[in-house]
């Protein structure tokens, strides 16, 4: 997973420099490569595979070279998910694993992670519309930044965030044998993936939304999703609630001129 995440974010960066002087303003521009969203008026086409993405948000006719089509949205999505969410499943394959028997644990794991993937892709399309939204209500995209920030920091705050972020600790039980293991399997990516989803979607807008320096708020958002992880279960009530165990576990970690780090053993150490 360390691996799949370090080249996404290695493809994501080498599309940022190779878009960087040009001024085509994509969907794939808009994660991770370039440009916000760009709704326009209605549009009563019919979307086969081949139409543009700027038309499933009611853009009408796409701008000549400057969209992908769905299917080049949802490999770019993926290529953002990878970076963003692929550590995350991490508990849920380790989950998989210790629960199967050894000739069924490779199989777990991959149901486990096509379960989780096909719950992202689907989501990525409901989170492409609520990216277009604000549109509806300014042109101005810095404008529409700010509103997805003030709904982010809204969720962050309310008691179902906090619900979400327990159930990422919690996973179902799964069989030992046959088809019900493989259905447990894709059930535990697919509640992994849902609980991801409901603690972080908003969080998944920014990028999106984000008039300028894309991978920087990728980045912010990706480092916070991942420190939240690592803090306990807690009562979901209305509250601000900071990674600060993260914060924490990097201080302790960290090399001081003088001071021997915690984490070495070995003969002499402790």
């Amino acid at each position: 997973m360390l691996v799949a995440t370090g080249s996404a974010w290695l493809v994501l960066l080498g599309s940022e420099l190779l878009h960087s002087g040009s001024d085509r303003r994509s969907v794939v521009a808009g994660l991770g490569a370039g440009a916000a969203l760009q709704p326009g008026p209605p549009s009563t086409t019919v979307l086969p595979s081949q139409v543009h993405v700027h038309q499933l948000l009611g853009g009408g006719a796409p701008p000549e070279g400057s969209l992908v089509t769905l299917p080049g949205f949802l490999a770019a999505w993926g290529l953002m998910l990878t970076a963003m969410m692929a550590p995350l499943l991490v508990p849920a394959l380790r989950h998989a694993r210790d629960r199967s028997l050894r000739r069924r644990r490779w199989r777990a794991m991959c149901l486990t992670t096509v379960g989780y993937a096909a719950s992202w892709a689907a989501a990525g399309i409901l989170l492409l519309v609520l990216a277009a939204a604000p549109g509806a209500l300014t042109e101005r995209t810095g404008a529409r930044f700010a509103l997805g920030l003030a709904v982010a920091l809204a969720w962050q705050v309310s008691p179902v965030k906090q619900r979400c972020l327990n159930r990422h600790h919690a996973h179902p039980p799964v069989a030992a044998f046959g088809w019900e293991a493989d259905r447990d399997a894709l059930r535990l990516g697919g509640t992994h993936a849902a609980s991801c989803l409901g603690s972080c979607w908003a969080l998944m807008l920014l990028p999106l939304l984000a008039p300028t320096w894309h991978l920087g708020v990728m980045a912010v958002v990706t480092a916070w999703m991942w420190a939240e992880r690592l803090e306990v279960p807690a009562r979901p009530t209305w509250g601000v609630r900071l990674p600060l165990r993260a914060v924490r576990l990097v201080a302790s970690t960290a090399w001081v001129p003088g001071r021997r780090p915690v984490w070495t053993g070995g003969a002499g150490g402790s």
